[in-house]
């Protein structure tokens, strides 16, 4: 299946569409990193803990079950993320950072992004939950504003 997004120019709002249909929505914090985000039916609150903020908490929207959990390697910008106790892997598949991926034990989805600095691009899935495809984009967004802050 596939979807596209377009990001705001602030980089705070990701819109996700099925055709010219919006189906999703991913609305980032400019200072604190929290987002909260909606996609198939999933709606979910991230939620950073620490200083480094080196792991994020996902919740149901009200906030109150935790869902999963995403864990940060940032010297190889990569990261786990643990959705309703299944692992998934997240990656850059180039150095240029216009393509990444999520790997679960069967499904996957594919990110590319259009062109080097246009904030739009397209997602490539297979029965990977929604949740997990929202949980990419914000995954990407962490690491899109840690190479802007170096």
């Amino acid at each position: 299946m596939a979807l596209t997004w377009k990001t705001s120019v602030g980089g705070n709002e990701h819109r996700i569409f099925r055709g010219k249909l919006i189906v999703g929505l991913l609305k980032t914090s400019l200072w604190k990193g929290d987002a909260y985000g909606e996609l198939n039916g999933h709606m979910l609150l991230f939620k950073p803990l620490g200083f480094w903020k080196k792991t994020v908490q996902i919740f149901d929207i009200e906030g109150k079950n935790e869902l999963g959990r995403i864990e940060y390697n940032f010297w190889k910008s990569s990261a786990v993320i643990t959705y309703e106790h299944m692992v998934y892997e997240w990656k850059y598949n180039s150095w240029t950072r216009k393509s990444w991926e999520i790997k679960g034990p069967e499904e996957s989805a594919t990110f590319l992004r259009s062109g080097f600095w246009l904030n739009k691009g397209n997602i490539e899935y297979d029965d990977i939950p929604g949740a997990v495809i929202l949980t990419g984009l914000y995954v990407n967004n962490y690491f899109s504003r840690m190479a802007g802050a170096a």
